[in-house]
């Protein structure tokens, strides 16, 4: 394990955490105008929110191969690449007159991506214990909480007084700013990279062990049904607020900053129970409940129907407890993993991050499936993947998780 000075550990902490706040930021930004993009295009909800799916499946795609390419590489000169690549492909969207070639864009995109997901993980675990992971891991979760709360809402002005254009523009100059300072400032903590890469049937043996691994799949199902229910609503909920009921963009946004204060408390409340040495598989049950709990408040939405605010009220709230409830789960099931399978630990997380932006990709398709029916799309496809957590979890922690 590399020895690190605090301040040294608390700078790249920092840096690690900007990054995935902007990393975040690339779809958090322009959500509010993709009503506008599909004005824009003469186009549909449906073909416009493959920029979402498609980024949701170029994650899962990268964030396979991405933590063995730092294990042979290098952690910092992957990192960096992909951040670079993030910001290069920000800067050529706005010059796109084709929403085909922007969703090509978005995949490339979506690789850099990856490796924000993945390396900042894997740099904690060169120098850090379990539980000081699942505190950098949970201070690094910042950059999720961030993103939401104000970059819907500078996306909203900026669509607004300028266009959604701009929105990537700003997103793109301001990561590429980072990139350069990380480049300046992040030390390489993989201080024994392999030589080369192992035979292709060593990564499909490796990956199948990891795939039919009950424990693996218990908690992969547990925190991807989670994220699949919460990205329902962000794909969905734009159209639901500004087209069917007439919010301006800018009010729609200001909703991401209650949903960011609920991850807030939510990652609050987990660092308080790990500090208190809390059973890891009781902070995931919280996480769990607060879940379930967020579904039924959800469905309620579909019985007042009648009334927009008694429906956007219930539609707020069940959002808040999930997004709650993706602090409390995340942290914990991530590092569990990464060290029950401690010398596989790039694939376990590579291989547990798939799935769960695969079904991420799923859930913003769905919803958008029958445009016209928004508000049932988001309820179905919400409680189905809810229901793919909670079964997990209550089949499988007696058995499977300890």
């Amino acid at each position: 394990m590399i020895q690190l000075a605090q301040k040294q550990k608390t700078k790249i902490l920092i840096i690690m955490t900007s990054i995935l706040f902007m990393t975040m930021a690339g779809t958090d930004i322009y959500v509010p105008a993709l009503p506008e993009m599909v004005r824009f295009f003469h186009s549909t909800s449906t073909v416009v929110n493959l920029t979402l799916t498609i980024y949701n499946f170029g994650i899962a795609i990268g964030v396979l191969f991405i933590g063995e390419i730092s294990n042979r590489f290098g952690r910092k000169k992957v990192l960096i690449s992909g951040t670079a690549l993030f910001s290069l492909t920000a800067l050529l969207i706005p010059f796109s007159h084709s929403i085909g070639l922007i969703i090509f864009l978005r995949l490339l995109q979506a690789f850099g991506t990856s490796t924000v997901v993945i390396v900042p993980r894997l740099i904690f675990k060169d120098y850090l214990n379990e539980r000081e992971q699942i505190k950098s891991n949970g201070i690094f979760l910042i950059g999720v909480i961030v993103s939401p709360a104000i970059s819907p809402v500078i996306g909203a002005y900026i669509a607004h007084y300028f266009n959604w254009q701009m929105c990537f523009v700003v997103n793109g100059l301001l990561a590429l700013i980072l990139t350069l300072y990380c480049a300046k400032i992040l030390p390489e903590t993989n201080l024994e990279p392999i030589r080369k890469f192992a035979a292709l049937k060593e990564y499909t043996r490796s990956y199948l062990s990891i795939l039919t691994n009950k424990t693996f799949l218990a908690f992969t199902l547990i925190y991807a049904g989670a994220i699949g229910a919460f990205f329902a609503f962000i794909s969905v909920s734009s159209y639901i607020y500004i087209n069917d009921w007439h919010w301006s963009d800018v009010n729609y946004s200001y909703l991401f900053l209650l949903f960011s204060g609920a991850y807030l408390v939510g990652n609050v409340v987990m660092q308080r129970l790990n500090k208190k040495k809390t059973d890891p598989l009781k902070i995931i049950s919280i996480g769990v409940y607060s879940t379930f709990g967020g579904a039924i408040i959800l469905l309620l939405a579909i019985f007042f129907t009648h009334s927009i605010l008694i429906a956007a009220v219930f539609i707020s709230v069940g959002a808040i407890f999930m997004r709650a409830a993706n602090a409390i789960i995340n942290p914990v099931i991530q590092v569990r993993l990464m060290n029950i399978f401690s010398k596989k630990s790039a694939h376990a997380l590579g291989l547990n991050m798939c799935i769960s932006y695969s079904i991420g990709g799923v859930a913003t398709f769905l919803v958008t499936v029958f445009p016209q029916w928004p508000l049932p799309s988001l309820v179905v496809v919400s409680v189905f993947f809810v229901i793919i957590c909670v079964l997990s979890f209550t089949l499988s922690r007696k058995h499977f998780m300890r």
